[in-house]
């Protein structure tokens, strides 16, 4: 596949992905505090939710939090 689409737009790099658990092993120290985050409801009704699973986007190169834009300042990625 060519770089070049309907000779008007080139594919780039990859910027987010959503968090898994391969991003999990990859950087488990990353942030979640702006992430959104999915609950799970506990059985035994002592703790409403429990954990908290984060559903946001990520850095694919450094794990932080990029939003849905898939915008931050990565320290692994050139800034051009």
């Amino acid at each position: 596949m060519s770089d070049e689409i309907l000779g008007k737009w080139t594919v780039g790099e990859l910027l987010a992905v959503r968090w898994d658990d391969e991003m999990a092993q990859r950087f488990p120290n990353a942030n979640h505090a702006l992430c959104r985050q999915e609950m799970e409801r506990r059985a035994d009704g002592m703790h409403p939710f429990d954990p908290p699973h984060c559903i946001g986007w990520h850095c694919n190169r450094c794990g932080a939090t990029t939003g849905d834009q898939g915008h931050h300042y990565c320290p692994d990625r050139p800034r051009t």
